[in-house]
């Protein structure tokens, strides 16, 4: 399997919501050994996401891994101007929210100097401020339901959400099994 197939596969099964614009953001973890040629392969599907806004940010980058944030233009900065989650991400030292490129730098940031996932990652991945409050309040622990994230607030909608981006990354992968390219897929589903 080349380097471009690999990472269409990484992007289907990890992004598909994101890609098909149902969902604000997906990561997707690299290992640099496996998956060589990165900016050659930034360089081609950079082109094919920007078609639907879709962009990609490297949040970590270490010897072996790098951790791509996948995410959707659009959805992404109607969320940065909702007031409660500025209120939320400020708390965390996030300022400017109409420049969505300083927010991405200061999550960078803010992966580095925690050595992991600070917890408003959810934010950009585009989890239930309620959730990611939740989460936070509880330490990850008693939430209702586990899927792509924990819930802690409102269980029918989490469950809806989750059913739907199931089936939208089955179809993705299905449809990459049968020899379609990434850009084919993405053009039926915007």
């Amino acid at each position: 399997m080349d380097y471009f197939q690999h990472f269409e596969q990484l992007l289907a099964f990890h992004s598909a919501p994101t890609l098909a614009g149902i969902k604000t953001g997906s990561l997707i973890s690299i290992n640099k050994q496996k998956l060589k040629n990165f900016q050659q392969i930034k360089q081609k599907y950079s082109k094919c996401l920007k078609c639907s806004n879709v962009y990609m940010f490297t949040v970590s980058d270490s010897t072996n891994y790098r951790l791509l944030l996948i995410y959707n233009k659009d959805k992404l900065r109607q969320l940065l101007s909702q007031k409660s989650i500025q209120e939320f991400l400020q708390s965390y030292g996030y300022k400017d929210f109409t420049n969505i490129l300083a927010c991405l730098r200061y999550l960078k940031i803010r992966m580095l100097l925690q050595k992991g996932f600070p917890h408003e990652i959810g934010i950009f991945l585009g989890y239930p401020l309620a959730d990611v409050k939740g989460f936070i309040k509880n330490n990850g622990q008693n939430f209702k339901c586990c899927g792509p994230w924990k819930v802690y607030a409102d269980l029918a909608a989490a469950e809806k959400l989750f059913s739907q981006y199931a089936q939208c990354s089955q179809r993705f992968c299905k449809c990459l099994a049968n020899g379609f390219s990434l850009e084919d897929i993405i053009g039926q589903a915007v």
